[in-house]
């Protein structure tokens, strides 16, 4: 954990700097899919966290469809090269869309099997979604999860499940007059348990969301104060504490004009086990330069001291391709890498890593490249190749 000197924060930063990030594909389960479609209160921007840190330093890329205009097929072919990884590893990812640009089908490949996940859209609402698995080595299996709409076209039934077990249920949506979700309840088919309910109130600009357990307990809330245009600018979140509410961490927000965070400042807490995605008590100032593509980043930790600095080049969908992290004199660091030889020795390597991104003439990117520059002067190198080929219509 993080003290409020920030001494553990910059150990983070260091590790985060000189341990390369080992790339894994995991399931996202129906339960967390589901719930994150459902309709209500806006959702928070994205917290500054050690996490965060974590997956700077790594400058790893996340997968997403990203893709303007309109587009038919996308074919993503992402390689993660020997130099890196021992066993390096291919994906090839098929995303198809409709003509209304939603996607509608995607494809994942790699040498542990095949993944589709297809979307039903009727009438402009998704009306299921199931993801087929076919493994090289283990039994086959299906995960899926359907929507139900009322007469009015409001959510009102949400399941999940796979195969043929139903795991999760969301049921008995209310809204109010003016169509605000005000709670549903859920129910674990799979572990069984008492039912979760969630409700939500309105109050001016404050939205507050609770949910109760077994015997109606109080188990957590979320307070959010928004303002005109419907932007999280004050986030209090408070969950079960032995047997009473208590407050777990209080967070506000500053936006710019794009909507970006430019300043996060959070109230002292303590950090626990299971607050890597925390807010870090302290505050947070963020700069952007959108002419020049860089940023600046600066966290402050309750006291006003300076414990994390760091600069960021972006690409043109706002995406790092490059961090520079300094110390507190204000020293540029340099980072490390771990690389293999053709033995598969490993060695780690002073050095920098930055993403070199190509576009088409639509504005999308076709290649991105993670180049690793040794601090020696020596050549670099290439660790990670991401290939895309966009049909258009």
């Amino acid at each position: 954990m993080i003290d409020m000197k920030g001494l553990r924060l910059a150990a983070i930063v260091v590790c985060a700097l000189l341990c390369s990030a080992l790339a894994a594909q995991m399931s996202t389960l129906p339960a967390a899919e589901a719930i994150a479609g459902l309709p209500g209160p806006p959702k928070s921007p994205p917290i500054f966290s050690q996490m965060t840190v974590i997956l700077q330093g790594s400058l790893e890329y996340q997968s997403t469809v990203d893709v303007k205009g309109p587009v038919a097929e996308v074919q993503r072919q992402e390689e993660q090269l020997a130099s890196q990884n021992p066993h390096p590893y291919h994906t090839f990812t098929t995303l198809k869309f409709d003509d209304q640009e939603r996607l509608i089908k995607r494809v994942l490949e790699d040498s542990l099997g095949t993944s589709t996940l297809t979307n039903v859209i009727r009438d402009g609402r998704l009306q299921s979604q199931t993801v087929d698995y076919h493994f090289t080595s283990r039994a086959d299996r299906q995960e899926w999860q359907s929507w139900t709409y009322d007469d009015h076209g409001q959510l009102s039934d949400v399941r999940a499940g796979r195969d043929k077990d139903e795991w999760n249920h969301y049921l008995n949506f209310k809204y109010d007059a003016r169509q605000r979700l005000l709670g549903y309840e859920y129910l674990d088919i799979k572990y069984g348990g008492s039912p979760l309910f969630t409700e939500i109130s309105y109050s001016g600009k404050t939205i507050t969301l609770s949910r109760f357990g077994g015997s109606r307990q109080n188990v957590f809330e979320q307070v959010q104060t928004i303002d005109d245009q419907n932007r999280v600018i004050d986030l209090k979140v408070s969950d079960l504490s032995g047997a009473e509410l208590k407050q777990w961490y209080h967070v506000e927000f500053k936006y710019d004009a794009k909507g970006r965070v430019t300043e996060q400042n959070t109230d002292p807490f303590k950090l626990g086990d299971g607050d890597d995605a925390s807010p870090i008590p302290g505050k947070l100032v963020v700069l952007y330069d959108d002419e020049k593509h860089w940023g600046e980043q600066k966290f402050y930790d309750p006291e006003a001291k300076l414990i994390f600095h760091a600069r960021f080049q972006f690409d043109r969908d706002g995406v790092p391709t490059k961090f520079v992290i300094f110390d507190s004199s204000g020293k540029e660091m340099t980072g490390s890498e771990t690389l293999f030889d053709a033995k598969h020795v490993s060695t780690t390597r002073p050095g920098s890593v930055e993403w070199e991104v190509i576009y088409d003439d639509h504005g999308n990117w076709t290649e991105r490249r993670r180049w690793f520059t040794p601090a020696d002067g020596s050549p670099r190198i290439m660790t990670r190749l991401i290939r895309q080929s966009i049909t258009y219509r």
